[in-house]
């Protein structure tokens, strides 16, 4: 039997847990539908990379041919401007007549080998906080041009801006499938006048394993954590979102001290981005926390680097959660974890409410410590009702979130 060769896309698995989460469970969805699946990602950090998805049997290629520096401007110009430019330039190229077999880069003849593309760039498809969308038109332009199939898999998309929004929508009419993970990106796309098929399932992380317990107990004696009867309050804080004013550390702070003096509870940060040469690492937005905090004694910080697996297990024995980053969030729901988000996109209260958990957001824009302790305290009131309300619609995204591999096998059987 022919491998199906299936080429990911605009995501990584080393830095980011919640991209290396997304990466691991589409590849276990589409091994169940697809038993010969062959992949490979496309990544920006080979060898990080491939430490983590060995174990998954993902090979990894790079996105460059030499290497740039991560201390300058250099990686900006190269990922959000030359890199979009060569794509795009290669796709009018293909476009006009010029054979792939000629092409001698490494890059473009991944794409051209594979059998299928899945773009799994997450919330990045948008001109919002933290997304790109014009690198992610260009590979999208790349894969067509290649008369590849191409799927958004899910993903939170949008919004775009009005220089941008052409471009996107060209490209998401040119899709072969989309797969979100919440009604508002639908709704949105439906809004700018998208055709694809659209079809909302749950994001993949839901089917996400959690380590074996006896990792994570080396793993909480490695850190200097020692568990004990008081309640345990996980706090996944997001480095993008400390400002200026210092309103989001210093809300963080004190509904941290609250906590404590409140429930007698202990404290443990998990970090799910670790950022590259320290850029954009939650493990240090977490000391500044820290810092301002009072009641030291009570917090720990985990300062490793682990995999998307170990962390869902250290958030899994949480009592309450509270998450800056989503797909902390969704390890903890998915292990039925009563949890509070701090928003700064729609993703959060769109996937918090296929939970049923809406109530339980607040934009951290806005966010205070009032706003923090009362969502709290309803959320503690109520732990053991949203748990079981967890353990059923929980199941629920599960079931959509493998659903998301059987549309990908009907699009690849319909291209034979």
């Amino acid at each position: 039997m022919d491998m199906i060769k299936i080429l990911i896309t605009n995501t990584n698995c080393s830095w980011n847990k919640g991209s290396a989460a997304q990466v691991i469970s589409t590849c276990k969805i589409l091994r169940n539908f697809i038993s010969n699946a062959e992949f490979t990602l496309i990544s920006r950090h080979q060898k990080l990379d491939s430490k983590l998805c060995k174990p998954h049997n993902v090979r990894v290629v790079s996105n460059i041919s030499w290497r740039i520096p991560h201390r300058n401007i250099l990686p900006f110009i190269y990922y959000r401007i030359f890199l979009p430019l060569s794509d795009t330039s290669w796709a009018i190229l293909l476009k006009i007549g010029l054979n792939p077999m000629c092409i001698k880069n490494s890059r473009i003849k991944e794409f051209y080998s594979s059998n299928i593309t899945i773009d799994l760039s997450g919330d990045s498809f948008s001109d919002s906080r933290g997304g790109f969308s014009i690198s992610i038109d260009s590979v999208i332009l790349l894969s067509l041009s290649l008369k590849k199939p191409i799927v958004l898999f899910s993903q939170s998309i949008g919004p775009f801006n009005r220089w941008t929004l052409p471009l996107a929508k060209f490209c998401l009419n040119k899709v072969n499938l989309i797969i979100v993970r919440e009604q508002i990106t639908k709704n949105y796309l439906e809004k700018i006048g998208i055709k694809s098929p659209i079809y909302i399932t749950a994001d993949c992380a839901f089917v996400l394993d959690h380590a074996p317990y006896k990792r994570i107990k080396d793993i909480l004696t490695e850190e200097n954590i020692y568990l004990n009867n008081r309640p345990l309050v996980g706090i996944s804080v997001n480095a993008m979102l400390d400002d200026k004013d210092n309103n989001y550390v210093n809300s963080i702070a004190q509904i941290i001290d609250y906590i404590i003096e409140k429930l007698d509870a202990q404290i443990v940060f998990v970090p799910h981005v670790v950022g590259v040469n320290g850029k954009g690492d939650d493990r240090i937005i977490g000391e500044k926390i820290y810092k301002l905090a009072k009641n030291k004694e009570n917090i720990n910080l985990i300062k490793g680097d682990y995999s998307p697996e170990d962390l869902k297990g250290i958030i899994g024995l949480c009592d309450l959660f509270i998450g800056g980053r989503m797909h902390a969030n969704i390890a903890a729901l998915s292990s039925c974890v009563p949890t509070v988000a701090t928003a700064w996109s729609h993703k959060y209260y769109g996937i918090m409410k296929t939970v049923g958990q809406e109530k339980y957001v607040c934009d951290f824009r806005t966010m205070n410590f009032e706003e923090l302790k009362s969502i709290v305290d309803d959320l503690w009131g109520n732990k053991e009702k949203i748990r079981n309300e967890l353990n059923v619609n929980v199941e629920e995204q599960k079931r959509l979130a493998w659903y998301s591999g059987e549309l990908v096998m009907d699009l690849l059987n319909h291209q034979k």
